[in-house]
């Protein structure tokens, strides 16, 4: 079953720095996300924020090694529901080297 993507977008290994040092020095993931992913940016459909900080909390090493090896990190955020409109969001993270284009292949 496919779901309706809420949000999208890549996170450059520069960002995933920024983000690691500042879960390093204490920063919740959710402060690092709303700061720094989505801060003078484009505004994500409710619900973004928080799975994605989820998803990060759920594997900070993952994170951290993307970063000291040079990847950039892909997420993608689907409707839980499978229906657009829903306040529920799956957020799904791919780290890789190479750049990725249509992350709806990876959630369809």
């Amino acid at each position: 079953m496919s779901k309706p993507i809420a949000h999208q977008a890549k996170l450059t290994n520069t960002q995933l720095g920024k983000m690691v040092k500042a879960h390093q020095k204490g920063t919740t993931w959710l402060s690092i996300v709303s700061t720094l992913v989505f801060a003078g940016g484009p505004t994500a459909p409710a619900g973004v924020v928080t799975a994605l900080a989820s998803a990060l909390a759920g594997s900070p090493n993952s994170l951290i090694a993307a970063y000291y090896s040079g990847k950039h990190a892909y997420h993608v955020s689907v409707y839980a529901s499978g229906k657009k409109p829903s306040l529920s969001k799956i957020t799904y993270i791919y780290i890789t080297l190479s750049q990725i284009f249509h992350l709806e292949a990876f959630v369809n």
